[in-house]
């Protein structure tokens, strides 16, 4: 064989197990929220991220059981609980970043009606790097910790 033809088979070869590699993206793994009480018109969304790639932040969310999705973040200060919206959350590679009641969390305001125990309704995330994920969350109890 000449070293072009040879160069040709191995690059050949190489080709399909390089397509079924998998590209490092974003992983989103247990996604909930609670019922809303009554007519609520906000709700709180928790997930827990893990970046597969390089650094990246989570910018923004949207859903069409809500006119907005906003990033906050709650905390504690002498006994007063406050919450702030966030521009972004910072993702670091190959680490969890965990969305949860009394810390960082996705505000939907704006809701289009009562999120009822037992519903699902889709979110799609959006990343300033990694392609936007869409995902399934489901609807717990109202007073529910967590899935």
């Amino acid at each position: 064989m000449t070293y072009l033809t040879l160069t040709a088979v191995l690059l050949l070869l190489a080709t399909p197990a390089a397509a079924q590699t998998p590209a490092p993206g974003i992983e989103v793994s247990q996604p909930w929220a609670r019922a809303t009480a009554g007519a609520g018109r906000s709700a709180a969304v928790y997930f827990t991220l893990r970046d597969h790639g390089a650094a990246d932040r989570l910018t923004g969310a949207s859903t069409p059981v809500a006119g907005m999705a906003m990033l906050h973040e709650s905390t504690e200060s002498n006994g007063v609980a406050h919450m702030r919206m966030l521009n972004a959350i910072e993702l670091l590679p190959e680490h969890d970043t965990v969305l949860r009641p009394g810390g960082l969390h996705l505000m939907l305001t704006g809701l289009n009606g009562p999120l009822r125990q037992g519903q699902t309704f889709s979110l799609t995330l959006t990343f300033a790097h990694a392609a936007p994920v869409t995902l399934t969350v489901p609807v717990l109890a109202p007073g529910a910790a967590g899935p």
